[in-house]
């Protein structure tokens, strides 16, 4: 079928007027104007997410990412999700509710993949991906060439780029092969992927979009085919612990563990994976593989306080039993006393992430009562992030399991039980 292009909130879909699943070519060359028309009523402007001079940079064919699959998986399902604003749009151009419905199924259950258009700023990258429905010829590739807006600059790098990528599809050539553009040579994912980082790592905010967390996982995919050195490895584990995809980038640090590896360099990264797994409630299954890691790290590189620590994190995050919680913040102590005692008190280490039964969660006068203490020494220790806590939209509660664990540390470890 055809490609349509994402909005720039990457929230909803640019759709045309006339989109089925049994439809030719020639009917998709007919809306191919239609869906410039419709970009340009969504004020579709890529170059406001760059800073610079902009390039074209590439072009290539990718699987749908985690967050559209599990979208389209979701709408397919029940109707419902981030994509089923979809059908009000068919709605506007006249259709029944129940009629767009079907329509818009049709379209994502057609679905084969997503092309995706790389832009490089001075100091940034950004993409222009498009749903794809498995033909690029003549009257796809204009279409999606007038899919990234009457005003995009570079129709012809673009156009051309779009009829090699076809030629090679046709070639037999797959998967990371379906590049195409000024810079798809020499070790083409290698150099995006530290484009991105670099782009990231430079950024003020340090903050990563949702075009930017799906380019860094198809780069993580597609580094995982080729034959990688530990710098290579290390990129790719940094894609996907960028793109959440804690799995995967696991899988990369097994790989890393050997007697001459990095050993500052793999401690960070499982310093950053901890901290990715708490932020999207992966603590436990995370904590699982590290407390098997850990040991194995040592063995080879000696005592490693900072992965101490994030055992610890990543313990007190899952809500360990009190008996699991004393063990980790005795070797925390073990590895440097005077850095556990500032840690354990003073710093935030303590937030659970992990579901809690409504019934364990604690107000402060009722935390307090429990095990004894003044409200306002609660209160003082959850604004400086020292005691266990959850984030309930605006509201702060403290977990009974989770407070009862930080009284037994405090108690056994640090002597201010």
């Amino acid at each position: 079928m055809s490609c349509i292009s994402f909005s720039p909130s990457n929230a909803a879909l640019i759709i045309p007027e006339r989109l089925m699943t049994d439809s030719t070519p020639s009917d998709m060359a007919a809306f191919a104007g239609e869906i410039q028309q419709l970009a340009t009523q969504g004020k579709f402007d890529p170059f406001s997410l760059l800073a610079g001079e902009t390039t074209f940079h590439s072009v290539f064919l990718a699987p749908l990412s985690p967050a559209l699959a599990e979208a389209i998986r979701r709408f397919l399902a029940d109707g419902d999700g981030p994509l089923r604003d979809v059908v009000g749009q068919f709605q506007t151009q006249g259709l029944t509710a129940v009629d767009a419905t079907a329509r818009v199924r049709d379209m994502f259950a057609a679905a084969k993949g997503v092309l995706v258009v790389v832009l490089a700023g001075d100091h940034s990258v950004m993409t222009v991906p498009q749903l794809f429905f498995g033909i690029l010829d003549e009257s796809m590739r204009r279409q999606a060439v007038d899919a990234c807006g009457k005003d995009f600059p570079f129709r012809d790098q673009l156009a051309v780029a779009l009829a090699e990528l076809d030629s090679k599809a046709r070639r037999g050539q797959t998967g990371p092969a379906l590049i195409a553009g000024p810079q798809a040579k020499g070790r083409y994912w290698i150099t995006l992927g530290e484009h991105l980082l670099a782009s990231l790592d430079t950024g003020l905010n340090g903050r990563i979009n949702e075009r930017q967390i799906d380019l860094a996982h198809w780069i993580g995919l597609a580094l995982e085919s080729e034959r990688l050195d530990d710098s290579g490895l290390t990129l790719a584990a940094r894609c996907h612990l960028l793109a959440g995809n804690g799995a995967r980038a696991i899988a990369l640090l097994d790989r890393l563990l050997h007697d001459d590896a990095d050993a500052d360099a793999l401690a960070e990264l499982t310093v950053h994976l901890t901290d990715a797994a708490c932020r999207h409630g992966q603590a436990r299954e995370v904590g699982t593989w590290l407390s098997a890691f850990l040991p194995r790290f040592e063995q080879r590189f000696g005592t490693c306080y900072e992965l101490r620590l994030a055992a610890f994190k990543i313990a007190a995050a899952a809500m360990a039993l009190p008996d699991a919680l004393v063990a980790s913040a005795k070797r925390l102590m073990e590895a440097n006393r005077k850095s556990a005692r500032l840690d354990l008190t003073r710093e935030p280490v303590w937030r659970v992430t992990v579901p809690v039964a409504a019934e364990d969660l604690l107000d402060t006068a009722t935390a307090a009562a429990l095990i004894g203490r003044d409200p306002g020494f609660i209160a003082k220790r959850l604004e400086q992030g020292a005691i266990p806590a959850v984030q309930q939209g605006e509201q702060v509660r403290i977990p009974r399991p989770a407070l009862l664990a930080w009284q037994a540390v405090m108690k056994n470890c640090v002597g201010d039980g």
